[in-house]
């Protein structure tokens, strides 16, 4: 007995949880999804006419845009702005030659998307891309560290429906300390995407790997701390969106990764 409990449990939570982040379909539309409705008409000369009515059934919904509103097949895209758990009714009547028509209606409760993003640095430490560069003025050295490659990798999570996901963006911040430069050589990519330097805007659901240049623009000498030139850069991802505006459900977890970079802290050199 206590084994079907046990079970019976277990069914219960594994459905609660594919309702918290169910699959965007046409009866659990994530905000931003389109989908396509159609029906089988009795006579394909007949009229055809869709609705969308909000929750009381008599308010046409303003936030769902059809597509194609007198035939048999039509799309139907949910405003981005529509809210979670909110019902709408999908209503079509055919009307025949005689005047006489038919209506049916499919009840429809928006779901949180399924989208998600998730950004991972490729490493958690790097190194300077090449040695130290000395330089002698008036009779002391000089240390430029130069430039690090430091890579993350974007991620997107379960697809929506392909009707209504093909890319995504997302805003892309670096964070490095003071004297540490990105913008001078713009970040690349691996897969096709663009940056305006703020936003990133993927035109496919592939992951997208982004290579930072991060040039030490400080100057040091004997005197500067041993571990002066190492510095942690990292990097955020916020604003999550499929290409048509669905949001990511998950903006709070797995968005921020860092790299620290370093060379070996070594002391100035001593003598008697």
């Amino acid at each position: 007995m206590k084994k079907l409990v046990f079970l019976f449990v277990a069914v219960l939570l594994t459905a609660m949880s594919a309702n918290v982040y169910a699959q965007s379909t046409g009866t659990t539309p994530a905000p931003g999804a389109t989908h396509s409705y159609f029906i089988t008409p009795g006579n394909a000369t007949n009229g055809i006419q869709w609705t969308v009515f909000e929750a009381d059934f008599a308010t046409i919904a303003t936030d769902a845009t059809i597509d194609s509103p007198t035939t048999a097949t039509t799309d139907i895209t949910w405003a981005s702005t529509v809210a979670v758990g909110d019902w709408y009714y999908v209503q079509v009547v055919e009307t025949d030659g005689d005047g006489c028509s038919n209506t049916k209606v499919l009840p429809v409760q928006i779901t949180e998307s399924d989208f998600t993003l998730t950004l991972a640095a490729a490493s958690p430490t790097a190194c300077y891309d090449n040695a130290v560069s000395v330089s002698i003025v008036s009779n002391a050295p000089n240390y430029d560290h130069g430039t690090a490659t430091i890579e993350f990798t974007v991620t997107p999570g379960v697809a929506l429906a392909t009707s209504s996901y093909t890319g995504y963006v997302f805003d892309l911040a670096l964070t490095v300390p003071g004297g540490f430069d990105y913008t001078t050589t713009p970040p690349t990519f691996s897969t096709n995407a663009s940056w305006d330097g703020t936003t990133v805007t993927v035109t496919d659901n592939a992951a997208v790997t982004i290579s930072f240049k991060v040039d030490n623009t400080n100057s040091y000498n004997n005197a500067s701390n041993a571990n002066a030139q190492d510095f942690t850069a990292t990097a955020t991802v916020t604003n999550g969106e499929t290409i048509n505006g669905v949001s990511e459900n998950d903006s709070d977890n797995d968005n921020t990764d860092a790299t620290d970079v370093s060379r070996p802290n070594t002391s100035g050199i001593g003598t008697n």
